[in-house]
């Protein structure tokens, strides 16, 4: 029986170290409007910044500072470090995705950052430091694990949606604001690995967060799959725009994207509700309707009609054409 690995991931600390010691947060706070990176003060973080200080006039600065107004954001910073997976030499294991290349400059890019970060913990010793600090998660580490030992998560998920996938990872990094669920095709085994990393801020270690993050490599690829018919609604992304929250960004950069946080914020409340989870179910129907995402209701109606008739569809792809048809009226 699967299990979900929870871990910290050496890669994506050291990348999140540089992030949160360059200027990341001074320019994502002038094109979002808020910093990604946390503005915590903690033993971790102070002695980050003790290390770091040393290595300011580093050129792997100034080279992932010019990579973030092409869009080196968000996601994007977290799939290149995880796309390195278990390796211990800087060597990609996975290809990433499309998107994150485009907005990383290329391939190439991708590779020569890499290979700049193998440089800079060479000659900075950073694992070595990293070896010292990683007890900061230790209350973490131990309160995912409480969690993901309280439901059968991965055949929850995978019977919802009718699909199996590979390994499930549980990324924690305390470093950024928000939670991220990227997914890679595993070459070996024809299956997609599952990464969906969470922060330590708030909400981001709970039932709500982990379906949250683990709905989106199911349902983003449908999305993009079928990208011609999602657009002939666009419409819909100009009823939207009234309701959304003053100042609220993520998951309304584009109509596709606010598709897939419609259908995965919905897939939330609807898992949490078949697995007794109502008052987290209702919480969260509040809260994303507050930010703005106001076909909650005729999508849940929609998953309704899916579970009802699994029969009919014997996985989400099969219903998602009929599912995207919500979006063809007001709301």
């Amino acid at each position: 029986m699967k299990q979900i690995d929870v871990q910290i991931n050496p890669y994506l600390e050291l990348m999140n170290s540089i992030l949160l010691t360059s200027k990341y947060n001074e320019m994502t706070k002038a094109h979002i409007g808020y910093g990604l990176m946390t503005e915590e003060i903690n033993e971790y973080t102070k002695a980050i910044k003790n290390f770091f200080e040393k290595y300011s006039d580093h050129p792997i600065y100034q080279y992932i500072e010019e990579m973030i107004p092409n869009g080196f954001t968000f996601s994007r910073p977290v799939e290149v470090a995880l796309s390195l997976g278990n390796s211990k030499d800087f060597k990609r294991k996975y290809m990433p995705s499309e998107m994150c290349l485009k907005y990383c400059g290329g391939l190439d890019k991708v590779d020569d950052l890499l290979e700049q970060l193998k440089a800079f913990e060479k000659e900075t010793g950073y694992f070595a430091f990293f070896e010292k600090q990683k007890c900061f998660y230790a209350p973490y580490l131990e309160k995912a694990i409480n969690m993901i030992q309280k439901l059968p998560y991965i055949s929850i998920l995978e019977q919802e949606f009718g699909k199996e996938q590979g390994d499930y990872c549980y990324v924690i990094s305390s470093l950024m604001k928000g939670n991220y669920g990227v997914s890679f095709k595993n070459q070996s085994f024809g299956k997609t690995d599952m990464y969906s990393v969470f922060s330590t801020e708030g909400y981001s270690i709970s039932e709500a967060i982990l379906f949250h993050e683990y709905s989106h490599p199911f349902i983003n690829p449908m999305t993009e799959k079928y990208s011609d018919l999602v657009n002939h609604y666009q419409d819909a992304y100009e009823y939207l725009k009234p309701y959304r929250k003053e100042g609220f960004i993520s998951g309304y950069v584009d109509f596709e994207e606010c598709v897939n946080e419609h259908l995965v914020r919905a897939m939330v409340i609807q898992l949490l509700k078949k697995n007794g989870l109502f008052e987290e179910a209702e919480q969260m129907m509040n809260y994303d309707m507050e930010l703005g995402y106001r076909y909650l209701p005729m999508i849940l109606e929609q998953y309704e009609n899916y579970d009802k008739h699994r029969d009919v569809y014997h996985d989400f792809e099969a219903f998602y054409p009929t599912l995207i048809q919500v979006f063809s009226q007001p709301v």
